[in-house]
């Protein structure tokens, strides 16, 4: 007997996501193709940034923190590179878990833009956004950090610009994995 997780083919139909029957459900071109810009920006913060400015590092024991080794040109690019990531990653692993079509592509990238720049923003605004988030968040796995992360977070402009950038790119890298009729690429 075979135990474990099995996922079966979804059919999904609506205007966006036209009735496609795709293997397990998912694009795992897509999902792969994400995750691994996901541990790409996993190791891009391992070794870039410090462990007292980043929430997840906290969990290792070893933050090697290697940026004064970098070349200046390379820092400025690697400040807003994680915004660039974050929003490719996340793009295609919504976008491979649902198995959309072009249309739905749209709508991931652009609900991934708009989420990624209203946190980018309310980093401007960080000591008016922590009166609005309520104690309890600090009882909780990643919201705890909540406050912290609007009052330190730092606005940036070329953070809007890597956002723009990475929604593009994904929309770009989703749209080369998918066949002409949207099925997924064996």
């Amino acid at each position: 007997m075979r135990e474990g997780l099995q996922i079966n083919s979804v059919d999904v139909k609506t205007t966006l996501f036209q009735s496609t029957k795709l293997k397990h459900g998912v694009n795992t071109k897509q999902l792969y193709i994400g995750f691994s810009v996901l541990v790409f920006g996993i190791l891009f913060y391992f070794f870039f940034r410090s462990a007292e400015h980043t929430y997840f590092l906290k969990f290792f024991f070893l933050n090697p923190y290697r940026i004064e080794y970098l070349p200046s040109a390379v820092v400025v690019i690697g400040n807003s590179l994680p915004t660039f990531i974050h929003v490719l990653a996340f793009s295609l692993i919504t976008a491979g878990l649902i198995a959309a079509q072009k249309g739905g592509y749209v709508l991931v990238c652009l609900a991934w833009f708009i989420i990624d720049v209203l946190f980018e923003v309310a980093q401007a605004f960080g000591e008016v956004i922590i009166l609005t988030v309520p104690d309890w968040f600090s009882n909780f796995l990643f919201l705890e950090n909540s406050k912290n992360y609007f009052l330190h977070g730092r606005f940036d402009y070329l953070d809007l610009i890597s956002i723009t950038l990475g929604s593009v790119a994904a929309y770009t890298l989703l749209i080369l994995t998918i066949k002409g009729n949207g099925k997924e690429n064996e």
